[in-house]
């Protein structure tokens, strides 16, 4: 009976992940065909109503990163001209290094040239070193055409040929070409850590969990319940990592998790923006140096790995009956999405009063150690509290 149950369990496992859902599917790749439905809702920055007498041709810019791509993509909107066969020409500025200075010999600027046509417009991108030398060239019909308002084109630049990696911190800033002097931000420039999700393998995933399966039922049925408890609550801690990573849980925490930050900085008079359809990207004002920088909801910024790292714990412990257990995995996981939530929160203000230099401080030693506080009041009152008490019993009995 006890191989027909372990059987089953593992077959309901297998089945389970198989049809999990693969990825977010709110979210489209960006796509280098000069249609430019899938820039709807990705992270972006206009001009505001109150600059606008200050531009004459840049209206916006957005960028965006693909699953499993490692090109950085730019869609780049201007205002509609009165002659829509003139041609325009921008300057990209890359800060590579994330310095503040475009001039050192990592930085790169592109040099992009929009020549709009019947049907597509033809789109140039020149990238060069500080020097002036062309490293790089992109062509492409990425640019709308005459019959669609000739005002839109795309282009995407590799992270090889920019010589950054994945989640490298980059600054950028777009601007006009010869006379013309507008300029997106109008101050400062943008912050950005391009990271492209990789999917996940369900068969690999699959072969884990049948793995960790068999290991828990061992360890359980021999009561080793040390081994269990590690192998049980680590494994399921990774399962469930595995199987949120892209899914419809990472993108709602990393939506609920803008969307909370972005209502209590406005109660701060912090300036943010959210985008609907790229999953928690958070565009906040730093107040210093009146430039922007992009908040990304990652694995970690959204909860989402400390949730599961709660949940394989809680979901073993030992101590607690069925209920119990379903009652402190509730409250558990509202205390450390709060924390995590008031972590960020210090962070984002912090760079938001003192600007980017206090970025590493704020969040690698002001925001952990806070963050670790209160995770750690969390674990004593429904972890450690209890297991005194239980062994204070247990000793009083004896």
């Amino acid at each position: 009976m006890r191989i027909f149950y372990i059987t089953a369990g593992c077959i309901a496992a297998a089945v389970f992940i198989w049809l999990w859902p693969r990825g977010i599917l709110l979210a489209p790749d960006c796509r280098l065909d000069g249609r430019f439905e899938d820039w709807t809702g990705q992270a972006g920055l206009a001009v505001s109503r109150k600059d606008a007498a200050d531009y004459n041709g840049i209206n916006r810019i957005s960028w965006n990163t693909n699953t499993n791509d490692s090109n950085l993509y730019f869609m780049i909107e201007r205002d509609v001209p009165e002659q829509q066969e003139k041609s325009l020409e921008f300057l990209l500025f890359f800060d590579i290094n994330a310095n503040g200075n475009y001039e050192d010999a990592v930085d790169k600027y592109a040099e992009i040239s929009y020549l709009p046509l019947r049907g597509k417009g033809k789109v140039k991108v020149y990238l060069c070193s500080v020097k002036g030398e062309v490293l790089s060239e992109y062509t492409g019909m990425w640019g709308e055409g005459f019959e669609r308002g000739a005002n839109r084109l795309e282009f995407a630049i590799p992270m090889e040929d920019l010589h950054i990696y994945p989640a490298q911190t980059i600054r950028f800033f777009l601007c006009g070409s010869g006379d013309d002097l507008t300029r997106l931000p109008g101050k400062g420039d943008i912050q950005w850590r391009p990271f492209p999700v990789v999917l996940k393998d369900k068969l690999l995933i699959t072969g884990i969990c049948l793995v960790w399966l068999a290991m828990v039922f061992f360890f359980y049925y021999n009561k080793i319940w040390v081994l269990y408890y590690i192998c049980g609550s680590v494994g399921l801690c990774c399962i469930l990592v595995l199987l949120s990573r892209g899914s419809y849980i990472e993108y709602f925490l990393a939506r609920q998790t803008s969307s909370i930050l972005h209502y209590l900085l406005s109660c701060f008079g912090i300036v943010t923006y959210i985008f609907d359809r790229a999953p928690g990207t958070l565009l906040v004002l730093i107040k210093v140096d009146a430039s922007w920088t992009t908040i990304t909801m990652d694995i970690e910024n959204s909860g989402l790995l400390e949730l599961c790292i709660f949940g394989g714990l809680i979901l073993f412990y030992p101590l607690y009956r069925l209920a119990k257990k379903g009652l402190a995995a509730v409250v558990g996981l509202a205390g450390i999405y709060a924390a995590n939530i008031i972590r960020l929160f210090v962070v984002i203000l912090l760079i938001n009063r003192f600007g980017r230099d206090m970025g590493y401080i704020a969040h690698t030693l002001i925001g952990r150690v806070l963050f670790f506080f209160l995770v750690v009041a969390v674990y004593w009152n429904l972890f450690t509290r209890f297991s005194l008490k239980y062994i204070r019993k247990k000793v009083e009995d004896a």
